[in-house]
């Protein structure tokens, strides 16, 4: 019962900070480009990617609270809902070269970033476990 009541506050977290940067970015950017969307995703492939090789391995941290980061906030403050969506509305108002675009953005920048976060989570992962064997010598 404590994962899932930390899953759901987390999963809170991740929705509200998904709505206030998708509003923040509006009040800057319009409405004509889903950029809102698209900062949201791309930051949370590299995030997760990050997380995932680094803080999730770390045998300091509650599996509940591991759980709950990933799938909880994570997960509501990405949405691929939201993305298919937007892209189907640039698709349908006649701007295909913006919804290719946003599409080829989201998918390439997503998998880059999402590598980069894994890269870089392995990276201090490896040397934190070095500093770690030096330290115990």
């Amino acid at each position: 019962m404590k994962r899932f009541l930390m899953i759901g506050v987390a999963g809170m977290g991740g929705a509200l900070c998904r709505y206030f940067v998708g509003m923040g970015v509006g009040v800057f950017w319009g409405a004509d480009f889903p950029l809102g969307t698209l900062i949201v995703n791309l930051s949370g492939c590299f995030v997760l990617g990050f997380f995932t090789t680094y803080l999730f391995r770390l045998t300091i941290l509650n599996t509940d609270l591991v759980i709950a980061i990933g799938t909880g906030f994570l997960g509501a403050y990405t949405t691929f809902s939201t993305f298919s969506l937007e892209t189907v509305r640039l698709f349908e108002s006649g701007e295909a070269m913006l919804a290719v675009t946003y599409l080829g953005i989201s998918f390439l920048g997503g998998n880059l970033l999402a590598w980069l976060g894994f890269t870089l989570g392995e990276r201090r992962f490896v040397r934190k476990r070095e500093a770690t064997k030096e330290g115990d010598l």
